[in-house]
């Protein structure tokens, strides 16, 4: 009986259709971006000669050690407390919260004069070098008590308490500390300053902060005087020191 052959499969466009195949897929694949935290890094500077004396009261200490243990002001407290211990940061008036003036008609009016008279009298400083760090310094401050002013006069003129701007929220972790606990403590304490601004934007503005980001972020730039009337109220004062092997 005669032997019957079998055809043979031509192969020879597979490569090629294999390649088409990988290039339709590298073009139609989404690839997932890890976004992580969007915090804002402080800027290093140099080493200070002459620092202000940072009092206690103006530093709320929060730690979470190797063990998820959270603390506050040095002592072991449960999560829950974290939440607590930022409300009062920003809002108690006790002699031990952080220092606060009130910003009136009066307290924008005298300070805003001093300053730009401090600035025309540095500006006349032979030295260039010392003219330029001390009209930069009162121009800055200048700048933050108009935004003082700006929040005053779009939220009708209401007088308010300013937190200082020493004080701080001193968040430290350990080397050793899970990312779940972490982001627990980081999420209470972002948190509470969200309710606030939220609060405080749906009262003054009839509209809460986050819908107002939204707005800005979808072109509404009108929403920009009212977002930073907002963060003058209730600004973000969150400092995280490099993680201990502790």
């Amino acid at each position: 009986m005669a032997s019957r052959e079998i055809p043979e499969i031509n192969a020879g466009s597979m490569a090629d259709i294999a390649f088409l195949l990988l290039i339709f897929w590298l073009v139609t694949t989404t690839m997932d971006r890890d976004m992580g935290l969007r915090l804002t890094l402080p800027q290093e500077l140099p080493p200070c000669e002459d620092c202000p004396e940072v009092r206690d009261r103006n530093v709320l200490k929060i730690s979470v050690n190797g063990l998820d243990q959270v603390a506050i002001e040095d002592k072991l407290a449960p999560i829950e407390e974290v939440e607590v211990a930022v409300r009062d940061f920003y809002g108690s008036d006790d002699d031990n919260m952080p220092e606060r003036h009130l910003v009136n008609a009066n307290t924008i009016a005298d300070t805003m004069s001093k300053l730009e008279v401090l600035i025309a009298t540095w500006e006349t400083e032979p030295d260039p070098l010392i003219k330029v760090t001390m009209v930069d310094k009162y121009e800055k401050y200048l700048k933050e008590w108009q935004g003082k002013k700006d929040c005053f006069e779009l939220t009708g003129e209401a007088p308010f308490d300013c937190i200082s701007k020493r004080a701080v929220i001193r968040f430290e972790s350990n080397n050793a500390t899970t990312f779940e606990t972490y982001f627990s403590v980081l999420d209470q304490i972002k948190g509470v300053l969200k309710e606030l601004r939220n609060d405080f934007s749906l009262g003054a503005f009839g509209t809460t902060y986050d819908e107002m980001i939204k707005l800005e972020e979808n072109g509404d730039i009108s929403m920009r005087p009212k977002i930073k009337a907002v963060r003058v109220r209730f600004p973000l004062r969150l400092l995280e020191p490099d993680a201990r092997n502790v």
